[in-house]
């Protein structure tokens, strides 16, 4: 963010007062997260962009009542229980998307590779959102938040209220539950074995 650009403090202080210029600048910068979120989280780009939508419908008609809070995790918050209400109403996630764009597959931070390897890079993406598709939605939104979003553990905190440490305790126990079901492909995937990981502690 440039210093000219008004900070998330300024825009919602505008917003609040009906300012809806304001408020569209905060819907520009922050569509893109809460669309990647979303899509992560219910797995289809159409259920994504309702998701999104309606989460910024629901923030521009509750704006008023913010007052000190963050407005990211906020709106986060806003947009994971609308994740929330799509899976209560039994509609199954679909599948993750491919991370082959970035060439960083979640959780795992592998690199991109030379073009001759994409067929292997897919392979792994899609064994690597199988396994995240596995994790049970808590510790799926918390994962998402953190390696998708990027998010500090403390604003997945204020998202999905939730203390500090089970946020991490989450985090960790979703992550060794990917490494633990990707450990059968060590033609794929060089993890330590829970024996060397084991002998490390």
């Amino acid at each position: 963010m440039s210093r000219n650009e008004p900070d998330d403090p300024d825009l919602v202080g505008r917003a609040r007062r009906g300012d809806r210029e304001a408020f569209t600048q905060l819907v520009m910068q922050y569509q893109i997260p809460l669309y990647n979120m979303a899509l992560r989280m219910v797995g289809t780009p159409d259920d994504a962009a309702d998701v999104a939508q309606e989460a910024f419908l629901r923030a521009w008609e509750k704006i008023r009542t913010l007052r000190k809070a963050p407005f990211k995790p906020w709106l986060f918050q806003i947009a994971v229980n609308l994740c929330y209400d799509h899976f209560r109403r039994g509609r199954r996630y679909g599948t993750m998307p491919d991370e082959e764009q970035g060439g960083k597959v979640v959780g795992l931070g592998l690199p991109a590779v030379d073009p001759e390897e994409r067929a292997l890079l897919s392979e792994r993406n899609r064994l690597v959102r199988q396994s995240i598709e596995a994790l049970d939605h808590d510790m799926r939104v918390a994962l998402v938040l953190r390696d998708v979003n990027g998010m500090a553990y403390e604003e997945i905190a204020a998202v999905i209220k939730v203390p500090l440490g089970t946020v991490k305790s989450r985090i960790a126990r979703a992550r060794e539950q990917v490494q633990e079901r990707l450990r059968v492909y060590p033609e794929l995937f060089h993890l330590p074995s829970a024996n060397e990981e084991s002998s490390e502690r």
